[in-house]
């Protein structure tokens, strides 16, 4: 099966059906019931976004704690962050320590 790709980053949890699933948006796809977060990408990808920069607008590649690359934005006075955890809480310790610095 071919990974579908999804515009957010996608989350597991488990139907009260009792089947895990792959989660992004509206978009559920069923995993296998010991599917883990790393095997995700296995099941949904993120499809990269196009990048209209404007003046004024910059962005910046870190690495996450498990060696991920991410990228924080700060466009027209809004901060963003590619990494599940801004995702879920609008917030996260990629931004701050640019926000920071």
């Amino acid at each position: 099966m071919k990974p579908v790709e999804v515009s957010w980053n996608p989350a597991l949890t488990t139907g009260q059906d009792g089947k895990r699933y792959a989660i992004s948006g509206s978009v559920w796809v069923e995993v296998p019931p010991n599917t883990t977060f790393d095997e995700l990408p296995m099941y949904m990808v993120v499809k990269k976004r196009e990048d209209n920069q404007e003046e004024g607008d910059e962005s910046w590649q870190v690495k996450g704690s498990r060696s991920t690359d991410y990228t924080v934005s700060l466009r027209q006075g809004q901060w963003s962050c590619t990494c599940p955890g801004f995702g879920w809480r609008r917030r996260c310790k990629h931004v701050e320590e640019k926000q920071v610095a």
